[in-house]
């Protein structure tokens, strides 16, 4: 009886002690992370934690392109984000979160995969700044889209601001959605940048979605030729001018690039050439002065 009563004193002193590590042991075992969402139009994955952590760190896995590491940001909902502005998604990704919590270390996966049929998504997308104050984006339709598929185009300028779906677009005779025209862009910045976006529907199949890296403003814009070319004689020599282009991102000097080609009367431009000439000028200078050439007289 003694020792039965032993037993039974021993079992209960024994029994808070393991029921107070349980718990704790359970804790350390069950991941930090909590929440974990994706903003595919921003980019942005988003989580929260649910006790402290160190050491955290994100990274993005696509296709075709090596992973990025970022550190992790914190917004003022105590939500935590990674931004990958520079990825693709369209080929699927995998995005992770790691952390270090209680000397464990903790990692959570988000898998992106781009439902759809192949072969039916938009291809060869292209966009042009044109006359300063137009832009024109292009695509072609998939060559196994259905004869119903209809694409959708949504545009930004940065994450903070909402997405526009197109209001003018181009169609081709099938009036299937081809490309956007924009009038009158906004007030230009050097630091413009585009982002878009391509959608597709059908009643037959999903079509998958077509996205891009930012697009950098000053580099989509085609100038105009010259304009205002004169050609003058002062007595010993020609001397041609004509005036820069007007643009719409304000680059500073050294950007423009002429190149005149001169020939002779009757002459034949690839056999009797008179001269190639490569000539640069300073775009903050030519503002006040037009360029000009002095050619001369044989």
């Amino acid at each position: 009886m003694l020792a039965l009563l032993d037993s039974a004193w021993l079992l209960v002193l024994l029994t808070p002690a393991c029921c107070q590590e349980g718990p704790h042991l359970a804790k350390r075992n069950i991941s930090p992370i909590i929440n974990l969402k994706l903003d595919q139009r921003k980019k942005m994955l988003t989580w929260n934690y649910i006790r402290n952590v160190s050491h955290s760190n994100c990274s993005i896995t696509t296709p075709l392109n090596p992973d990025t590491r970022t550190s992790p940001q914190v917004g003022d909902d105590n939500t935590y984000f990674c931004i990958f502005p520079n990825s693709v998604l369209h080929r699927g990704a995998n995005l992770t979160v790691s952390v270090t919590s209680d000397g464990s270390v903790f990692k959570e996966s988000l898998a992106i995969e781009n439902s759809g049929e192949e072969g039916t998504g938009a291809m060869n997308f292209s966009c042009l700044i044109y006359n300063v104050h137009f832009m024109n984006c292009t695509w072609a339709p998939g060559p196994a889209a259905p004869a119903d598929t209809q694409y959708q185009l949504y545009s930004w300028e940065s994450t903070h601001d909402d997405e526009k779906e197109c209001s003018h677009y181009i169609t081709d005779s099938m009036r299937t959605h081809v490309g956007c025209h924009y009038d009158q862009l906004g007030e230009a910045k050097i630091t413009d940048n585009y982002f878009f976006l391509v959608n597709g529907t059908s009643n037959h199949t999903m079509i998958p979605f077509l996205d891009f890296t930012p697009f950098v403003g000053f580099k989509m814009e085609k100038y105009n030729p010259p304009a205002n070319i004169t050609i003058s004689y002062n007595g010993s020599n020609h001397v041609i001018q004509w005036d820069n282009p007007e643009i719409r991102f304000d680059l500073g000097s050294q950007i423009f690039y002429y190149e005149l080609d001169m020939q002779r009367k009757g002459g034949s431009p690839k056999k009797d050439p008179v001269s190639i000439t490569l000539f640069l000028y300073d775009i903050l200078h030519l503002s006040h002065e037009s360029p000009q050439c002095s050619a001369p007289t044989k």
